[in-house]
C-alpha cells in the first residue's frame, strides 16, 4: 500500500483531489510552470512501458525495465547490481547561513553577465553521476507548530540554571518564533537526500567523494548516511511520501525549504546528439 489510510476515505479524498486541483489552476495560471496530471498507467506502468514507480524502484529511466532485487544489508543496499550512497540534509546545522532561490555559475558567467543556475544546482544537472536528488516539504499545521515550539521555549527557560546550553536553544527558538510572527512566515519541515549509485565500488567511492564536493560548494556539511538509507529509499517511492521519518526532517520556514529545489532538468528538447551552448561573444 502506497497511500495513506486516510486516501480510503471518499470525503477524504474528494476534498485533496478539490486541494490538488485549485493548487493546478493556480501554478498553470501563473505562466511560469505547467502541471500534468499523470495518468494511472505512468505511474503504475503498462505492458511494455513502464511506469515512474518501476523505474525508481530498479533505479532506471528507461521505458523496459527489467526486474531487479533489492538487498537490503547492514553495511549496505543494493538495488540489482548497483549499490546505493546516500547523502542527507536533515538538520539545520548541516545548512549553510543563508540560502537563495539562485546563484552564479561562474564557468558560463563572464565580468558583464550572470548566468544563474538554481542554488541546489550543484546536486541536480551538474552532478556527473547516477542520482536522484529527493526534495521533501511538511506542510504541517502551523498554529501547532509555533504552539509546541513556545512549550519547548519554557522548558529550556525552566532548565536554563542548569545548562548554558538550554539558555542559548531557548534564545534561538525565540528568535525564531520572532521571524514568523513579525513577517507572518509559515513554518515547515524540510529534508533532502541525494541518492546515488554504481556496480562498482571503486567507483562508488569517486562518487561519494564527488557528492560531498557538490554539497560543499552549498556550504552545506556532508553527512553520508549508513543507517537509514532502506527507509528513505522507501519513502522516496513516489507517492508514498506519507512513510518518511519525521526525525529526519528539520524545521524552518517555506521560503527557504524552496530554496533548497532543484529548477533544471536534463530533459531533451531535440532528438539531435549535439547543441549549442550560447554564449557572450568573444
Amino acid at each position: 500500500r502506497i497511500v495513506p489510510q486516510e486516501i480510503a476515505d471518499k470525503e477524504a479524498a474528494a476534498k485533496f483531489i478539490e486541494a490538488v486541483g485549485q493548487f493546478e489552476r493556480i501554478m498553470n495560471d501563473s505562466g511560469f510552470v505547467t502541471l500534468t496530471r499523470l495518468a494511472a498507467s505512468e505511474i503504475t506502468g503498462q505492458d511494455g512501458k513502464a511506469g515512474i514507480i518501476e523505474k525508481y524502484f530498479s533505479l532506471s529511466q528507461t521505458d523496459t525495465t527489467c526486474l531487479k532485487d533489492i538487498g537490503l544489508y547492514p553495511e549496505e543496499m543494493r538495488v540489482g547490481d548497483d549499490i546505493l550512497c546516500l547523502h542527507t540534509l536533515s538538520d539545520v546545522e548541516d545548512l549553510p547561513g543563508k540560502v537563495g532561490t539562485d546563484t552564479r555559475f561562474e564557468k558560463l558567467s563572464t565580468d558583464r553577465s550572470d548566468c544563474r543556475l538554481s542554488f541546489a544546482a550543484p546536486v541536480g544537472v551538474l552532478l556527473s553521476c547516477n542520482h536522484v536528488y529527493n526534495q521533501f516539504i511538511f506542510i504541517d499545521d502551523h498554529a501547532e507548530n509555533l504552539k509546541n515550539f513556545e512549550q519547548t521555549a519554557r522548558n529550556m527557560q525552566s532548565l536554563s540554571r542548569y545548562s548554558r546550553a538550554n539558555q542559548v536553544n531557548k534564545e534561538w527558538i525565540d528568535e525564531y518564533l520572532n521571524e514568523a510572527h513579525s513577517k507572518g512566515l509559515v513554518s515547515v519541515r524540510c529534508h533532502c537526500n541525494v541518492m546515488a549509485w554504481s556496480d562498482d565500488r571503486e567507483e562508488l567511492k569517486r562518487i561519494r567523494n564527488d557528492v560531498g564536493s557538490q554539497l560543499a560548494l552549498m556550504e552545506c556539511k556532508p553527512r553520508h548516511n549508513t543507517v537509514d538509507t532502506p527507509t528513505l529509499f522507501w519513502a522516496g517511492i513516489p507517492g508514498n511520501e506519507a512513510d518518511f521519518p519525521a526525525e529526519e526532517s528539520f524545521y524552518t520556514f517555506l521560503g527557504q525549504a524552496l530554496c533548497l529545489f532543484v529548477e533544471e532538468t536534463n530533459y531533451k528538447s531535440s532528438l539531435s546528439p549535439f547543441g549549442i551552448k550560447m554564449v557572450d561573444r568573444v
